[in-house]
C-alpha cells in the first residue's frame, strides 16, 4: 500500500531540490527525476521506464528518489513483479499489485509510483499498467518502471513501444559506468582497470569484484536474492555451471551436475528465462550471465560438494580429450595425495602455462607438491618449476629460497643448470654481482655438453654480469657465444637477447658498426616472433629496448618496450615489469612524451608495492624527478625534489654503474636549481675525477656538457674548453647518435665562454640537428633556448626570434610548462633588447612574414600564394598578429610595420589598379 493511502501529506516537494546526492554515474538521470518530482505540484507528471542489465542501478536510482520523495512529504506507492522476492536495497514490504497502485493514482497527486521488476508482472496486469501510464501523463503522478530488456515478454515489449510512441512513456537505457566513474567505487586499487573491464562497467559487479566490506557483501546478497526461488534441481545445475567457470555444452553440464541431459536442458530453459544463463559462442554453448553469479554460487558450496563437482568436471573433460590446462583447474581444487595422477596432471599443466599464466601455474604446483616426496618422480621438476613461477610473478625472495633449498638437497649439480640460471638472475637483480657470476660459471661447469641449449642462457648471464661490472670486452665475448649457441638450437628469442646484449659490448668497446648490425638483427628476430614465443623470455625485449635507446633508436625502443609491457601486464609476469616500465619511461622522457613517461612511472608505483630492487627504485625516482621538473605543473617541483632526494639516498651507498649514473643526474639537478659550483663538485665526485674514469666513452659526452655548462656559469673558460675537448675525444672514439649532440653543445658552451658567439651558434645548430635526428625533443629545445640566451647575452638579436619559435613548438609538443616559460622569458628579453617601442618580437617568424606581405598591400589570397599556404592558414595567422600587436585593421598594421622596420626594410605599398590587380 502507499505510504499514505489517502494522500493526506504536507505540501509537495518542499525540500527535494539540492537534497538528492546523485548516485555514481547517474547524476544526469537523478537531476532530471528530481526536476520531475519537484514539478508535480504545478503541472502534469510523467512515466519513465528505466531499462538495463541486472545490477546496472535501476532500483538504486528509483529508491534514492523514493527516499527523497518521502522526506519531502510526497506519498510513494510501490508495486513489483509478483514472482520476484523483495529487493534487499528497499527493505519495504508494503507493496500492492499494479491494479491497486493505478487506483491510488486515479485519486490524484502529487504521488510517486515505483514499479520494480516490471518484466515479471503477470500479463493480466497489463490493463492496469496502461491506466497507470495514462494517469501519470494526465495528473500529478511520477511513475518509475524498472525492467530488464532480456526478460521482457513480447506482450509487455509491445506495450512499452506503443506507450513510448504515444508520448505516455519515456524509455531511459541505463548504460555501464565509465572508467572514471568506476573509480569512485574502486578507489586507487592497482587492478582497477582490470576490474572495470571484467565488470563491464556494471555497478553491482564492480562492487562484487572490487568492493570492500559492506559494498561487496551487499552485491553478493543482491545476486543471492535472484536464486531464492530456485528448486533443488535448478540450484544443482547452477552449482555445476559455477564449478565449470567457463562456457559449457549442456551435455558437459549434465555430467558435472550428475543429471541426465534432458532434465538438465529443461532446467537450463528455466535459468535462461530468469537471465541467470545466457547463450555463448560457439553455439550451442551456454554460460552464466556473468562471472560474479558463478563466484557467489561457488563461495557458498559445501566443501564436499565442491570437491565432488570438480572431480566430475575433471573426469568429464578427460573423456572429451580437452587441453590439460582446463582439466588442471579442477584437479587443483580436488587434489588428493592418494591420487598420484592428480599431481601428474597439475605438473604437466604448469609446464605448459608457466609463461602465459605463471600465477596459475604456481597454484597448480602448490596443489601437486603434497602428493610428492623428495626424490620421488616429478618432485624435483615441480620444485624448479615453482621457483621459476615465483620468479616470474615477482616473488624473487621465495624463488631464491626454493632454489637454495634445492641446491642443498641435491649437492650433485649435474642437470641443475636451468636452476642456476634463475639463481644467477636473482642474485644479479639484488646487486650481488660476484655471487651471480659464480653461479653462472658453476652452471657451465656442470654441463657435459658446453654447446647445450641451456649454455646460451648461462653465457647471457655471464655477459650481463660482465656488463654490470663494466668489463665490456668480456661481456661482448659471452654474448657472441650465447648468440651462436642459441642460433644452433633454433632459440630465436635467446639469440635476440644475446645479440642485443652483444651490441652494447661492441658499442662500449668502440665498434659502433657491429653494434648497429647486432641491434638490427635482434630487432628482426623480436619483430618476427609470436607473443607466445616472446613470453618465454621478456628479458630479450627489455635488453633490445635498452640497446636501441643507447643507439639513439628511440622510436624502435619505445615500440619494443611497449609490447613487452603489454605482455607483462597480460600474463602477470611482473618480475621484469618495473625494469621494462622504467626504461620505457626514460625513453618517453627523451622523446619529450612527458605524460606517457609519468603514466609508466605511476604504473610502477601502483604495481611494484615496494618490491623492486634498489637499482630499479633509484633510477625510476630519478626519471620521475626529471619528468616533473620539465612538466612543471602545480606542485611538480616539490615532488620532483623529493623524488631526486630518494634516488640519491639509495645510490649514495653503491659503487655500481647505475648508482654512478643516478649521482650524475643528481648533480645535473643541482645545477638546474642554480648552484653550478656544487653541481660540478658532485659530478666529478660521482664520475671519479677530472678524467671521469667511472664513465664509459658513450656516457661521457652527456656529463661533459653538464660540466661545461657549470664552467660557463662560473666564468671558467679553461675548464669549459677541457670538457668540450674531452667530449670531442669521446665522440671520435665512439660517434654514437645522440651523443654527438651533447659533445657539440659542450663545444658551444666553450665558445661562449671565450666570447666566440658566432662559432657557438654554429655548434648549437649542429647539436639541434643531431638531437632532432635521434628524436630527443627535450634536448633539441634546451639547445635552442641556450643558443637564444647566449645570443642575447652577447647583445645579438638576429636569429633569436626564429630559435625561440622553434623552441616554442617543441615545448608545446612536449607539454612542458618549464620550457614554455623559458621561451616567454627570452621573448621578453628579446623585446627589451629590440627597444620598448618594438612590439614585433612577440610575433613568430611565420607571423612576421605574413604581416610584412600584408603591409605591402597584398590580399590574403596573394599572401597565401606567395607563401604556398592556404587562405585559411593566412587568415588564422593574421588574426594572431592583430591580437598580439593590438591592432584591428590593415592600415594600423602597416603603420606599425613601418615604425618598427629598419630603413632598408620598410614595406612599400604596391600601386594597384582600381580592380585590385
Amino acid at each position: 500500500m502507499a505510504d499514505d493511502p489517502r494522500g493526506e501529506t504536507s505540501s509537495p516537494a518542499r525540500r527535494v531540490l539540492g537534497d538528492t546526492r546523485p548516485l555514481t554515474g547517474r547524476a544526469t538521470e537523478t537531476q532530471e527525476l528530481v526536476r520531475a518530482l519537484t514539478g508535480l505540484g504545478s503541472g502534469p507528471g510523467k512515466a519513465v521506464a528505466l531499462v538495463g542489465e541486472p545490477g546496472i542501478g535501476k532500483s538504486a536510482l528509483m529508491w534514492a528518489l523514493a527516499a527523497e520523495a518521502r522526506t519531502a512529504g510526497i506519498p510513494v506507492c510501490t508495486a513489483r513483479g509478483r514472482t520476484a522476492t523483495a529487493s534487499p536495497a528497499v527493505g519495504d514490504p508494503r507493496r500492492q499489485d499494479v491494479r491497486d497502485v493505478a487506483a491510488r493514482a486515479a485519486e490524484g497527486g502529487p504521488l510517486l509510483v515505483v514499479v520494480e521488476d516490471f518484466h515479471l508482472l503477470a500479463e493480466d496486469q497489463q490493463p492496469h499498467v496502461e491506466r497507470l501510464l495514462q494517469r501519470a501523463a494526465a495528473g500529478q503522478v511520477l511513475c518509475l518502471i524498472a525492467c530488464r530488456q532480456r526478460q521482457l515478454s513480447p506482450r509487455y515489449a509491445e506495450l512499452v513501444s506503443r506507450a513510448a510512441s504515444a508520448g505516455l512513456l519515456e524509455v531511459w537505457n541505463l548504460g555501464p559506468l565509465s572508467r572514471a566513474q568506476a573509480g569512485e567505487l574502486l578507489g586507487d586499487r592497482p587492478d582497477a582497470d582490470e576490474i572495470h573491464r571484467e565488470a563491464e562497467g556494471n555497478p553491482l559487479y564492480l562492487k562484487a569484484l572490487g568492493g570492500r566490506g559492506p559494498d561487496a557483501a551487499a552485491a553478493s546478497t543482491a545476486v543471492l536474492g535472484e536464486l531464492a526461488g530456485l528448486d533443488d534441481e535448478s540450484l544443482a545445475v547452477l552449482q555445476a555451471a559455477a564449478v565449470l567457470a567457463e562456457p559449457f555444452h549442456p551435455a558437459l553440464l549434465a555430467a558435472v551436475a550428475g543429471q541426465d541431459v534432458a532434465a538438465t536442458v529443461r532446467v537450463l530453459d528455466t535459468l535462461t528465462r530468469l537471465d541467470l544463463v545466457r547463450p555463448a559462442t560457439p553455439a550451442p554453448q551456454l554460460a552464466l550471465r556473468h562471472r560474479v553469479v558463478g563466484d557467489v554460487v561457488y563461495e557458498r558450496l559445501e566443501p564436499s560438494r565442491r570437491v565432488t563437482l570438480h572431480r566430475r568436471a575433471e573426469s568429464a573433460l578427460a573423456r572429451q580429450g580437452v587441453a590439460i590446462a582446463r582439466r588442471a583447474h579442477h584437479a587443483a581444487r580436488a587434489a588428493d595425495p592418494g591420487r598420484p595422477e592428480d599431481a601428474t596432471i597439475l605438473i604437466a599443466a604448469a609446464r605448459d602455462m608457466l609463461y602465459g599464466s605463471p600465477a596459475v601455474a604456481a597454484g597448480h604446483l602448490q596443489a601437486a607438491l603434497p602428493s610428492l616426496r623428495p626424490g620421488q618422480g616429478h618432485w624435483h621438476e615441480a620444485q624448479v618449476l615453482l621457483a621459476r613461477a615465483r620468479l616470474l610473478t615477482g616473488d624473487a625472495a621465495e624463488s631464491r629460497e626454493l632454489l637454495d633449498a634445492l641446491r642443498s638437497a641435491v649437492p650433485d649439480q649435474r642437470g641443475e643448470a636451468g636452476a642456476l640460471v634463475d639463481s644467477s638472475r636473482i642474485e644479479r637483480s639484488l646487486g650481488r654481482y660476484a655471487e651471480a657470476g659464480a653461479l653462472a660459471r658453476s652452471g657451465l661447469a656442470t654441463l657435459a655438453d658446453q654447446d647445450a641449449a641451456i649454455a646460451a642462457a648461462l653465457h647471457i648471464e655471464l655477459a650481463d654480469h660482465a656488463y654490470d661490472v663494466q668489463e665490456y670486452a668480456t661481456s661482448r665475448r659471452h654474448a657472441d657465444t650465447a648468440a651462436a649457441i642459441a642460433r644452433q638450437h633454433q632459440d630465436r628469442i635467446g639469440e635476440a637477447q644475446a645479440l642485443a646484449q652483444g651490441a652494447l659490448g661492441h658499442l662500449f668497446t668502440g665498434d659502433l658498426t657491429t653494434a648497429q648490425e647486432r641491434a638490427t638483427a635482434a630487432a628482426g628476430l623480436v619483430d618476427a616472433a609470436s607473443d607466445t614465443s616472446l613470453l618465454t623470455n621478456l628479458n630479450a625485449s627489455l635488453q633490445l629496448g635498452m640497446t636501441e635507446g643507447m643507439l639513439g633508436r628511440l622510436v624502435d625502443a619505445e615500440r619494443h618496450l611497449t609490447r613487452a609491457a603489454d605482455l607483462s601486464r597480460r600474463t602477470g609476469q611482473t618480475y621484469v615489469q618495473p625494469q621494462i616500465l622504467t626504461v620505457l619511461a626514460n625513453t618517453h622522457l627523451r622523446r619529450g612524451n612527458l605524460d606517457s613517461a609519468l603514466a609508466a612511472l605511476d604504473e610502477i608505483d601502483r604495481r611494484a608495492s615496494g618490491a623492486g630492487t634498489p637499482a630499479e627504485g633509484a633510477v625510476s625516482s630519478m626519471v620521475r624527478a626529471e619528468v616533473l621538473f620539465w612538466r612543471d605543473g602545480p606542485g611538480d617541483l616539490a615532488q620532483a625534489e623529493a623524488s631526486a632526494a630518494r634516488a640519491l639516498a639509495t645510490a649514495s651507498a653503491s659503487p655500481t654503474a647505475w648508482a654512478v649514473t643516478v649521482r650524475c643526474f643528481h648533480a645535473e639537478w643541482v645545477q638546474r636549481t642554480g648552484d653550478p659550483a656544487r653541481s660540478r663538485w658532485l659530478l666529478l665526485d660521482a664520475a671519479g675525477g677530472a678524467g671521469l674514469p667511472r664513465l664509459t666513452a658513450w656516457r661521457k659526452p652527456r656529463w661533459c656538457d653538464t660540466l661545461a655548462q657549470a664552467s660557463l656559469a662560473l666564468g671558467d673558460r679553461a675548464s669549459a674548453e677541457h670538457w668540450a675537448d674531452l667530449a670531442g675525444q669521446c665522440l671520435e672514439q665512439l660517434p654514437s647518435p645522440g651523443r654527438k649532440g651533447f659533445a657539440l653543445r659542450a663545444r658551444m658552451r666553450a665558445h661562449a665562454a671565450g666570447g666566440e658567439t658566432e662559432a657557438a651558434l654554429r655548434q648549437a645548430q649542429e647539436a639541434v640537428s643531431d638531437f632532432s635526428l635521434s628524436g630527443e625533443r627535450l634536448e633539441a629545445c634546451v639547445t635552442l633556448l641556450a643558443a637564444a640566451e647566449l645570443s642575447l647575452d652577447a647583445g645579438r638579436t638576429d636569429g633569436v626570434a626564429g630559435r625561440l619559435d622553434g623552441a616554442a613548438v617543441l615545448a608545446d609538443s612536449c607539454r612542458s610548462a618549464r620550457l614554455g616559460g623559458d621561451v616567454a622569458r627570452l621573448r621578453a628579453r628579446l623585446a627589451a633588447a629590440a627597444g620598448a617601442d618594438d612590439a614585433l618580437p612577440a610575433l613568430t617568424a611565420r607571423e612576421r612574414e605574413i604581416a610584412r606581405l600584408v603591409s605591402t598591400g597584398m590580399t590574403n589570397n596573394e599572401t597565401a600564394g606567395a607563401l604556398s599556404l592556404s587562405v585559411r592558414t593566412v587568415e588564422t595567422h593574421l588574426g594572431q598578429v592583430y591580437r598580439k600587436l593590438g591592432v584591428s585593421n590593415r592600415t594600423s598594421l602597416t603603420r606599425m610595420m613601418l615604425n618598427n622596420a629598419a630603413p632598408g626594410d620598410r614595406p612599400v605599398p604596391e600601386h594597384r589598379a582600381p580592380d585590385g590587380r
